[in-house]
């Protein structure tokens, strides 16, 4: 069946009688993915295969029945808050409460009244799309379109511990926006947020790939982690993002010394490669940060347009030369 037109919404239909399937399949038929079962354990093995956004439980079936299908789908984490709808023959008040203790959402009477399935699925595809943008809003920074300070420090260990298992190098960027604070003070919240949207954007343009990640690190502050990339290339990043900044042309406040609005840029970086594996090895994702400070606090020092780095394997183990770009 085409997919063109249909709404992305996937439910999982589990039925012994094959009919049901059929007819439950018709009434549904504008959403996608739309998948089947005719037993608990096919049941099963689909929804673990590939999460449903929704599944429809029939509550008698000869190897499983639904209160089991559904206590076991509520036992797998990934499938634990996956909505699930009972439809049976019977409705009594037992029935009912025994399929609530077993982790389901609701009920539908067979034989099935297409207007009130209809009305019941948009109900709890209505409710996916709420939550899904509450979880959006948790990941990302209104303001400017990046990561919050929270979501980037999770996607740093993430990408940090798939570099220690795959030896494969990892680079973090701090680019700070020379004298927010004054230029908040002259021009006021609103042009600071343009400011900040400004910054934001030039960023994005310059770390493209689908795995770079931008987030917004404090107040006049961007992160950019670069998994899979070697300091000479995050040097190169850095470079442009410097660049990308200055061009916008952004006049200053008359405070600081320079008249339009400029970055320092730190940044740190792991190679596991050689004998500094073991030293790797024994860090942390806070030393990537610690180190991208550090080496911003010596951009910011310098003050002239070149970014600096920290090697994280050295962090505390030499004094940083602040050797530039």
């Amino acid at each position: 069946m085409p997919t063109q037109g249909l709404e992305p919404f996937s439910i999982l239909l589990v039925d012994d009688d094959p009919t049901v399937v059929r007819l439950l399949g018709l009434m549904l038929c504008n959403f996608t993915p739309l998948r089947f079962a005719t037993s608990g354990h096919e049941a099963l093995k689909r929804a673990v295969e590939s999460i449903p956004d929704l599944v429809l439980l029939d509550v008698e079936m000869p190897d499983l029945s639904g209160f089991e299908v559904c206590k076991a789908i509520k036992r797998v984490p990934a499938l634990a808050k996956v909505p699930v709808i009972f439809v049976t023959s019977h409705s009594s008040n037992q029935l009912q409460s025994r399929g609530l203790e077993s982790g389901a959402a609701d009920f539908i009477e067979k034989p099935v009244y297409p207007p009130l399935l209809m009305a019941r699925v948009r109900t709890y595809q209505r409710l996916k799309m709420l939550s899904d943008t509450i979880r959006g809003a948790v990941r990302m920074d209104f303001l400017t379109g990046t990561a919050t300070r929270r979501e980037f420090e999770r996607y740093t260990t993430q990408e940090w511990l798939r570099a220690s298992r795959s030896a494969a190098p990892l680079s973090l960027l701090i680019a700070d926006i020379e004298g927010f604070g004054a230029y908040n003070a002259e021009f006021g919240e609103d042009q600071a947020d343009l400011c900040l949207r400004r910054v934001a954007d030039a960023l994005r343009s310059v770390a493209r790939r689908p795995a770079d990640l931008i987030g917004r690190h404090a107040g006049g502050q961007f992160a950019i982690l670069l998994p899979e990339t070697r300091v000479s290339g995050a040097r190169v990043v850095a470079q442009r993002a410097i660049e990308a900044v200055d061009a916008l042309q952004i006049r200053h406040a008359a405070s600081c010394a320079r008249n339009r609005v400029t970055l320092f840029v730190g940044g740190s970086y792991r190679e596991p490669v050689g004998g500094v594996a073991a030293e790797v090895a024994a860090s942390i994702p806070d030393d990537l940060r610690a180190a991208a400070e550090e080496a911003r606090d010596m951009a910011r020092a310098a003050a002239d347009d070149v970014a600096r780095f920290v090697d994280v394997v050295h962090l505390r183990t030499r004094p940083t030369d602040g050797t530039p770009v």
